[in-house]
C-alpha cells in the first residue's frame, strides 16, 4: 500500500467515525426540541378514552431518555397511567378490548393486540394478562390489564394502565444525517491540520493513535434495533457498552488535538512567556485556589451546632419523597407502609433510613452535620422515594397516607 493511498484510508475512516458521532450529537440534539407529552384538557381526553369514569393516576412529561430498570442501557422516556382494578378491569379480555375500540374510534392505530391463556401462579391463584400498543402523529402508546387472583390484602393484585412515549419527529433523520455530515467535516478539518502541524517523525504515532480510537467507537455501535417505536433509539450503545471506550477515543483525540496546539507559534511563545515566570504561575493559582476553597472554609466556620427542630420544608415540585414514620413503630408497620409504597407504582422502592450515623439520616436533619444525641430520640425515621414524576405523587399519599405508624409524607429537595 503506498503512502498516499494509507493517508486516504485512514482519513476515510477517521471521517466515517466522525459522521457516526455527529449523527449521534445530531439526533440527540434534536430530541431536545420534541413536543411534549399530552397534558391538560389533552391528557384528560386520553385518560377518559382509555378508561371512562374511573380514577387514574399518572401522567405528567417524560425525559427524553431514561435508564432501564436493571441499569443496562437506555430506552426512551414514558410516563405511566393506570387505574385500582375494578370488577370491570378485572375481565381483562372484556375491558382490553373495550380500550382497544375506543382508542381506535379516537383516531389511534392498534398494533399486536393479545390476551393471554390465563396462568397458574407458583404461590395460588391465577394471573390474567392482555396487552397492546397503539400510535397515532405524535405519540406511542403501550397498554396492559393485568389481574392476579390469590394475593394477599397487602399485595397488589396488577392493575389496568397505559405507558406513553413520543413518537420520533419526522424531522429526526434529517438531524442525524446533518450531524452526520458535520462530524465528518470537521474531522477531516482537524485532521488535515493535525497532519500540517506535526513533526514528521510524530505522524506514524498520531496515526496509531487515531486509527485505535475508531476502533474504540466499535462499542458503541452494539445496540439492539427497534423492534417496535418503544424500543432504545440506535445510538443507546454510546450510553451502555460504548461509553467507557467512548470516553477513552475521546482523551486519545484530546490528547492528539493537545499535541497539535503546542505546535502552534502562539501558543509556544505563550508557553515561554509563562516557563519564565514560574513565581506569577505560582501566584495565580494559590489565587484561583483561595477563591475556591475561602467561600466553603468561610460558610464551615459560620455553621453553628446542629439542633433539629422538625421535619424538612415541603418541596412541591420535586420528585424526591420522604415518608416519616415514628421510631416506635414496629417492624410489621413498617413491612405494611413498604408494601403500599410498591402498591402505589408511582416510582422507586422504598428505601428505609433509620441510623443516626448514616449520610441520609444526617443530611435530612443537620444538614450533613452529626445529628445531637439527645435529638435522636425524638427524629422518626423515613422511606426515602424517588417518583417517576411529579404527577405520581398522589397515587404514593393515597396508598400511605393513614396507614399505622406513618407521621407525614412530604416532598423534599433532592
Amino acid at each position: 500500500m503506498t503512502k498516499r493511498l494509507r493517508i486516504i484510508v485512514v482519513a476515510m475512516l477517521v471521517m466515517l467515525a466522525g459522521a457516526w458521532v455527529g449523527a449521534f450529537a445530531g439526533s440527540r440534539l434534536a430530541w431536545e426540541f420534541a413536543p411534549d407529552l399530552p397534558s391538560g384538557a389533552a391528557a384528560g381526553r386520553l385518560k377518559e378514552t382509555a378508561f371512562p369514569g374511573l380514577q387514574v393516576y399518572g401522567g405528567g412529561n417524560a425525559k427524553i431518555i431514561e435508564p432501564y430498570g436493571d441499569g443496562e442501557g437506555i430506552r426512551y422516556g414514558s410516563v405511566g397511567y393506570w387505574v385500582k382494578h375494578t370488577t370491570a378491569t378485572q375481565d381483562v379480555a372484556a375491558y382490553s378490548a373495550g380500550v382497544r375500540q375506543r382508542l381506535t374510534a379516537a383516531g389511534w392505530t392498534v398494533h399486536d393486540y393479545d390476551v393471554a391463556t390465563p396462568e397458574a401462579l407458583v404461590d395460588g391463584g391465577n394471573a390474567y394478562d392482555a396487552t397492546f400498543w397503539a400510535t397515532r402523529p405524535g405519540l406511542v402508546l403501550s397498554f396492559s390489564d393485568h389481574f392476579w387472583t390469590g394475593r394477599p390484602a397487602y399485595d397488589s393484585t396488577g392493575a389496568a394502565a397505559f405507558d406513553l412515549w413520543r413518537q420520533e419527529p419526522s424531522w429526526m433523520p434529517a438531524a442525524a444525517w446533518g450531524g452526520a455530515i458535520g462530524g465528518a467535516a470537521i474531522v477531516l478539518l482537524l485532521t488535515m491540520w493535525v497532519y500540517r502541524r506535526a513533526r514528521p517523525a510524530a505522524r506514524g504515532p498520531l496515526t496509531v493513535g487515531a486509527l485505535v480510537s475508531v476502533a474504540l467507537m466499535l462499542p458503541s455501535t452494539l445496540t439492539p434495533g427497534q423492534e417496535t417505536p418503544m424500543d432504545g433509539p440506535w445510538w443507546g450503545g454510546f450510553y451502555y457498552f460504548g461509553l467507557g471506550p467512548a470516553v477513552l477515543a475521546a482523551i486519545i483525540c484530546g490528547a492528539i488535538l493537545l499535541y497539535a496546539l503546542t505546535r502552534e507559534p502562539a501558543v509556544r511563545a505563550t508557553v515561554r512567556f509563562l516557563g519564565r515566570r514560574p513565581r506569577v504561575v505560582g501566584a495565580v493559582a494559590l489565587v484561583a485556589l483561595l477563591a475556591a476553597v475561602l467561600p466553603w472554609g468561610l460558610r464551615m466556620a459560620g455553621v453553628p451546632p446542629c439542633e433539629p427542630s422538625g421535619l424538612p420544608a415541603e418541596a412541591r415540585d420535586s420528585t424526591h419523597v420522604k415518608i416519616f414514620v415514628s421510631n416506635t413503630s414496629t417492624p410489621q408497620e413498617r413491612a405494611l407502609i413498604d408494601a403500599a409504597i410498591f402498591r402505589s407504582r408511582a416510582g422507586s422502592l422504598g428505601e428505609l433510613v433509620w441510623e443516626p450515623s448514616s449520610s441520609g439520616f444526617r443530611e435530612t436533619y443537620c444538614g450533613g452535620g452529626p445529628v445531637p444525641d439527645e435529638a435522636v430520640a425524638t427524629l422518626p425515621y423515613y422511606f426515602d422515594v424517588d417518583l417517576s414524576n411529579t404527577a405520581t405523587f398522589p397515587a404514593l399519599t393515597d396508598e400511605v397516607a393513614g396507614l399505622a405508624g406513618v407521621v407525614a409524607v412530604r416532598r423534599t429537595a433532592d
